[in-house]
């Protein structure tokens, strides 16, 4: 027959508080790799929304050129 271990009976207050600091330091480390990753992405959105506003200033370019070869276009075909 195979022995079975029984779970240890009693938990002492001494064990209760070392339990409770490993979990603790647990804790503040996520909370710290939690911070850190927050302001790297943080950084990352701010290069993303600059690299859109660079992008929309490009297209706001190009329209306006477009529409002046455009108007260009229709006044050299009906006025010259």
């Amino acid at each position: 027959m195979m022995a079975v271990m029984a779970p240890r009976e009693a938990w002492t207050d001494e064990r209760l508080d070392d339990l409770k600091e490993g979990m603790n330091e647990g804790f503040r480390e996520v909370r710290a790799e939690l911070k850190c990753t927050r302001t790297e992405l943080k950084g990352e959105i701010n290069e993303l929304r600059a690299s859109i506003e660079r992008l929309n200033d490009r297209f706001d370019r190009l329209n306006l050129a477009l529409v002046a070869g455009l108007i260009g276009l229709i006044a050299t075909r009906y006025l010259g």
